[in-house]
């Protein structure tokens, strides 16, 4: 939810808990410094502005891109010092704890911290608008890191260096880099390798006896047509195009993935070669449409 007014918003606690410093730093000046009254005010107004002071130069420093760790680290020293001057007026003997000298020594030394957390935001935001941070880092959630704690973690390895910040998108890249591996472990190295148990081997593209299966003109490009000759024709088998074979492996291309050779050659019924060309095609045509979707 956008705040109208981030300085309103953050001074209203810094006010409040300096307030409350401020009077009790009074008690202990009235008690200690043998001046009268308006100069005890005065004593107290000033060291506690002291620290208020620094961490207000700390803001501007970080808002202009600026070192201020010196800066905020005075603040945080002095506020330190002030609270406990607070805390040994109001603790018990022995600086045993009592309520008053914890709010009041917390008080004092809270201020510049939380000034500090406003000028952190306001500073992250610039930076932010100008490209200079990152933003934040993909989040999974709970049940995927419960249930698929290694794949969880794979996918975090690899968004977090290339700066996907979407689960979607993070999740099928990996999916499709995890496909390509597998693609390049079960392709044969040349279409005379070996091919799986149960395959026919692969015979030169057109050939009649290939087991490069065709589709039915009007098909769907279904994977379960397997190797089908022309209606009405005795003729050999026609030879997967490129069209049938997208119509096919339609919801994998609209997804960005790349179909392996592999499957190519179970599902269509084609030799390697041409599970090798059809997959090359493929891949193009994926890559375009993942360049699209991103």
């Amino acid at each position: 939810m956008e705040i109208p007014n981030r300085a309103v918003a953050a001074a209203i606690p810094v006010a409040a808990v300096n307030a409350v410093a401020f009077f009790a730093q009074l008690g202990f000046m009235r008690q200690h410094v043998p001046w009268h009254l308006p100069g005890q005010i005065l004593v107290a107004l000033t060291l506690e502005s002291i620290a208020v002071y620094l961490a207000f130069q700390a803001h501007l420093a970080q808002l202009a891109d600026d070192s201020a760790l010196r800066l905020r680290l005075f603040a945080y020293g002095v506020a330190l010092i002030i609270a406990a001057l607070n805390y040994s007026h109001y603790c018990a003997p022995g600086w045993r704890p009592t309520a008053v000298a914890v709010t009041a020594a917390l008080c004092s030394a809270i201020s510049p911290w939380l000034w500090g957390i406003h000028s952190r935001r306001e500073s992250r935001d610039r930076l932010l608008a100008a490209g200079k941070i990152d933003k934040h880092a993909l989040r999974l959630g709970a049940t995927r890191w419960v249930w698929h704690p290694l794949r969880s973690f794979q996918v975090m390895f690899r968004s977090t260096w290339r700066g996907t910040t979407s689960p979607r998108k993070a999740i099928r890249g990996w999916e499709r880099e995890r496909q390509e591996k597998i693609s390049r472990k079960t392709l044969p190295a040349s279409p005379a390798a070996t091919l799986p148990q149960g395959l026919p081997p692969a015979l030169p593209a057109g050939s009649p006896a290939n087991g490069e299966g065709t589709l039915s003109r009007g098909s769907s490009g279904g994977g379960s047509h397997g190797s089908r000759r022309k209606r009405g024709s005795g003729g050999p088998p026609e030879r997967v195009t490129n069209a049938a074979a997208e119509m096919h492996f339609a919801d994998d291309l609209m997804a960005g993935n790349t179909v392996s050779a592999n499957r190519i050659h179970k599902e269509l019924h084609v030799g390697w070669p041409r599970a090798t060309e059809l997959r090359e095609h493929l891949a193009g045509l994926a890559a375009q449409q993942g360049g699209k979707a991103a």
